[in-house]
């Protein structure tokens, strides 16, 4: 992934405002949907490519796409004040939020109700903004698409040893953090981005290259108090504490968001994918319940994963589909899982799995995965945003109709604060809020309802196991 032909620029932060057309002459003010990217925090961009706003703008509903700062340039953190103190990505959102209150209602916008929404990276950055003070008042709802602030993936307490990691192996010797950065800042950028994935040191590259393969990302600031930090506590401490946005939030996963990765990693060869299969399972073992690789604990730990998901079957073609499940579930679904259980604990919010199979399940289709059942990590912004990679299809398609339902759920909920508004006529879809005394999910799929429990409940119960052991080891100690 790092060594394709880089696209981009340092010259990013930019915006799109597209909006229906507006009867300038005294019109009510439209809700709008600010759009945040994905991508890892290390690629991706607000372009009409994947963000086509044809769907949402049809519903009466301003889209806003914005740019900011990926990979080391947004997230480089030495973890001291200064100038790569973390989080400058997030802080360019910031800045897009504040331009989007002084701005939007010059396009017809009600900066009143704004909704941050975002998928991946975007939906983790969503997650952060609402924990975030300097975010507070800038929007009114939020929406978070297969990605929360607390996924391995999308949060990192090893920010300044990987800044230093980069800098070694570009030539810096040192530890001073201030050198390190002037020295960076004379590197052209393509060498830093080519590099970045040196950040990682070799043993952390057989876990974090699955599970969490994006070196720079979101962190804890360390703040002097002269610039206002993004982030000054840990999110999963925030969450437990309470500690966020209280207004109406809609967030859920896709029922095989692995499938993605394992793609990406692998390839398309089967084959080779099938003999990396047993190998990969210890490397997947989660740094917080073994961080000694190799060690007896950690091979234990993945006896336990194998037999779970596996059935200690050897692999094959019948079972490529566990292992997606493994895989997605340590990258999204349990993260998603645990924060949803803290949100539910304070408030009440609009949780979904997408599960849906169709022509407009945009990387299933470009990876060619169409033979393996449900919906990869993606999938469902083809419902949502118009693509030019993917197909037409006819008005009176399932996969149509679909798109239409998707689409109103989303614009409703920016709209409202709720997806299925009692003064909607047009759906017979009532989605029912999850809450702390019944948790539950809106299920996206063939056929489309409500569910009691919460989302792959007997997976996540797993996890919960293996981690409920681990802490009694500990109390033991």
């Amino acid at each position: 992934m790092y060594l394709r032909d880089l696209r981009g620029s340092e010259d990013c932060l930019y915006l799109n405002v597209y909006s229906p057309q507006l009867d300038i002459w005294g019109a009510s003010k439209l809700p709008v949907m600010v759009r945040i990217h994905g991508g890892g925090f290390t690629t991706g961009s607000a372009g009409v490519e994947m963000n086509g706003p044809d769907f949402i703008v049809q519903e009466r509903v301003i889209l806003v796409t914005i740019g900011y700062r990926l990979n080391m340039f947004g997230f480089l953190c030495v973890e001291e004040p200064g100038d790569a103190q973390g989080n400058m990505g997030l802080k360019d959102q910031v800045a897009a939020l504040k331009w989007v209150q002084r701005n939007i209602s010059s396009f017809g916008g009600d900066p009143k109700r704004v909704t941050i929404a975002g998928e991946s990276a975007g939906g983790a950055s969503v997650h952060l903004h609402m924990m975030s003070p300097m975010s507070q008042g800038l929007f009114s709802s939020a929406i978070s698409e297969s990605g929360v602030a607390i996924n391995p993936w999308a949060f990192t307490n090893e920010g300044r040893s990987r800044a230093f990691r980069l800098g070694e192996n570009l030539g810096f010797k040192g530890n001073n953090a201030t050198e390190l950065i002037r020295f960076l800042q004379s590197v052209p950028a393509e060498d830093l981005v080519r590099a970045s994935h040196k950040a990682f040191t070799r043993e952390d590259k057989e876990y974090y290259c699955v599970v969490a393969p994006f070196p720079f990302v979101p962190s804890v600031e360390i703040s002097d108090g002269s610039v206002q930090p993004f982030l000054s506590q840990n999110p999963i401490e925030l969450l437990n504490e309470g500690k966020f946005f209280k207004g109406p939030f809609m967030a859920g996963v896709n029922n095989r968001e692995g499938m993605l990765l394992l793609a990406a990693i692998f390839g398309k060869d089967r084959s080779e994918m099938l003999k990396k299969f047993d190998s990969r399972i210890p490397k997947l073992v989660p740094t917080d319940l073994s961080s000694q690789r190799g060690s007896t604990k950690e091979k234990e730990i993945a006896s336990s994963m194998r037999w779970f998901y596996m059935k200690n079957k050897p692999a094959s073609e019948e079972n490529l589909v566990d292992y997606f499940d493994l895989t997605g579930d340590l990258m999204f679904i349990y993260g998603f899982y645990k924060a949803m259980k803290c949100h539910c604990k304070f408030t009440s919010p609009y949780i979904y799995e997408f599960s849906y199979e169709g022509v407009f399940n945009v990387f299933k289709n470009v990876l060619g995965e169409d033979s393996m059942p449900g919906a990869c990590h993606a999938d469902e912004l083809g419902y949502l945003f118009n693509m030019d990679l993917l197909p037409e299809a006819p008005s009176d398609s399932h996969a149509y109709v679909m798109r239409n339902i998707m689409v109103k759920l989303w614009t409703n909920f920016v709209k409202f604060g709720n997806p299925t508004p009692q003064n909607d006529k047009s759906s017979d879809i009532s989605w029912i809020p999850s809450h702390s005394s019944q948790m539950s999910f809106l299920k996206l799929g063939p056929t489309i309802e409500n569910k009691s429990g919460v989302i792959s409940e007997k997976r996540m119960l797993f996890w919960d196991d293996m981690y409920k052991k681990e802490s009694s080891l500990k109390n033991k100690l």
